[in-house]
């Protein structure tokens, strides 16, 4: 982290509210998966599960526009655990530090390019040397339904993460329209994501223009 990094690095404090475009990417993992990429901090499962990618282009944050990619797991209700943030690349250096800082949440610093062709997204994450790339078609034509975070299970939104010996626990709240996305097509994971074209892909969502918001976590020593 470079010096004038650490001495202006906390002036934006939580909540933050942020705005911009997001794909909600849906996957049963088996138990082998799971198993396969234990590198990714995935929590275990005997009967397998369902994990979220989210990609997200934010237009507007307390420290300016920068694109994610995330993997939302949660683990089975009846294992009493909370959702939690395994994996999580960010394309600036100052989203790194104020997630690590605020909520605990394991943010790595990456490159993203992107292109766009009428109804298809492609997007290039670029990490240690690695370049991978995630296809999304759109359907041309595709209903859109209003959500929020009202309408989720509490309990899939409460985010527990544990960090340079701290626990931080918050919920995020959102709203959006969510419209129906076609397919998607990873290539070239290696070893810096998991080959989710080995997964089952779920039905998945484009979400343009929503809203979240981070509220301050609340935290604890480990």
């Amino acid at each position: 982290m470079s010096e004038e990094l650490s001495t202006t690095t906390f002036h934006h404090h939580p909540p933050w509210h942020l705005h911009g475009d997001a794909f909600i990417l849906n996957y049963w993992l088996t138990p082998n998966f799971i198993k396969s990429n234990q590198a990714f901090h995935l929590a275990p499962s005997p009967i397998g599960r369902v994990i979220q990618v989210i990609l997200v282009r934010y237009e507007e944050s307390p420290v300016g526009p920068y694109d994610e990619l995330l993997i939302l797991d949660h683990p089975l209700m009846s294992k009493r655990r909370l959702s939690s943030i395994p994996k999580i690349y960010v394309s600036t250096e100052t989203s790194v530090v104020h997630g690590q800082h605020f909520w605990g949440i394991p943010k790595q610093l990456a490159q993203f390019e992107w292109l766009i062709k009428d109804d298809v997204v492609y997007c290039n994450i670029s990490f240690a040397q690695q370049e991978m790339s995630l296809c999304l078609q759109k359907y041309k034509r595709s209903q859109d339904f209003y959500i929020n975070s009202h309408h989720v299970p509490a309990r899939l939104l409460n985010i527990h993460q544990i960090w340079q010996g701290l626990h931080y626990q918050f919920s995020p709240q959102f709203r959006g329209k969510l419209a129906k996305l076609k397919r998607a097509s990873w290539k070239n994971t290696l070893d810096i994501f998991p080959d989710l074209s080995q997964a089952k892909y779920l039905q998945s969502f484009y979400v343009p223009e929503f809203r979240l918001t981070l509220p301050t976590a609340k935290i604890e020593k480990k």
